[in-house]
């Protein structure tokens, strides 16, 4: 029978880990309890996987045991504690009079470690903060600042598709996006427009990025003379359908005579140019 491993989020959005279920069998949505770099905690079996399906480069550990129903219990009170310690976190705050926001607080589920995440736009000491909060909940405690794209995961939020957003609900890394992804995709470059609820722009230009790419070398770029295969007079490149593979060419030399045609780009021949950004 094929070794299965698990694969484990510990929090919503959470990155998944990979886990041996030892002789336990699971089902997807179990609970289980697991080391972490955070220490002990508990998480929700989200895949079930077979061991050769498993990259060699991935780190796989040794679950604790299946949580049961007391667990879980436990695991609510936690939260209940964090929500405590999030609110007294806020008041030393004001008390100390820094310049900074916190967002959310958990616990490891042996109450070991007590992670309160912030966002600042400024480096903030917070020594002072911390010595605070040990010293009422004994716990090792973090305080741990996140940019601008996981603040956003904290709060139900929605975009501009209607949904609620894509790192709420399923991302779990973000990747690096860039004007140049914008216009590689022929979008005009409005900001407002581009930007997400996080300010950045929307980690959705990712999604078709590579299709794109892909369609771009197959195009000429605007601007580029072309002719039609079968017709002798030349044009000039107006637009791109890039998804389709069309080219819009605009033909005639004054504004009286000008006139624009659709083609699909099998028959629009054109001079190739080495990009030298490509060299």
């Amino acid at each position: 029978m094929e070794k299965k491993i698990i694969a484990v989020r510990f929090k919503r959005t959470g990155k998944l880990m990979y886990f041996d279920p030892l002789h336990f069998g699971f089902r997807i949505g179990d609970s289980i309890i697991a080391n972490t770099e955070r220490g002990e905690e508990l998480g929700r079996v989200v895949k079930i996987l077979d061991a050769d399906e498993i990259s060699k480069d991935i780190n796989v550990d040794k679950i604790i045991k299946p949580a049961t129903k007391k667990d879980i219990a436990i695991f609510k009170e936690n939260q209940e504690k964090a929500d405590e310690a999030l609110a007294f976190c806020k008041e030393e705050i004001k008390k100390l009079g820094i310049n900074m926001k916190v967002l959310c607080a958990d616990y490891t589920f042996d109450l070991s470690k007590l992670t309160i995440y912030f966002v600042s736009e400024e480096r903030v000491d917070f020594r002072e903060l911390v010595k605070n909060i040990a010293s009422k909940y004994k716990s090792r405690i973090e305080l741990r600042q996140i940019g601008p794209r996981d603040e956003i995961k904290v709060y139900p939020n929605l975009g501009v598709c209607g949904k609620e957003v894509c790192c709420r609900t399923y991302l779990q890394d973000f990747e690096p996006v860039t004007i140049k992804t914008a216009k590689e995709q022929g979008l005009q470059i409005n900001m407002t427009k581009l930007s997400g609820a996080c300010g950045k722009l929307k980690c959705c230009l990712k999604y078709e990025e590579d299709t794109y790419k892909e369609n771009l070398d197959k195009l000429p770029k605007v601007g580029a003379k072309v002719k039609i295969k079968g017709e002798e007079e030349e044009g000039k490149v107006a637009s791109l359908d890039i998804l389709n593979l069309k080219v819009k060419v605009k033909f005639g030399t004054t504004k009286e005579d000008e006139r624009f045609e659709v083609y699909p780009v099998n028959l629009v021949k054109w001079e190739k140019v080495k990009d030298d950004n490509n060299e």
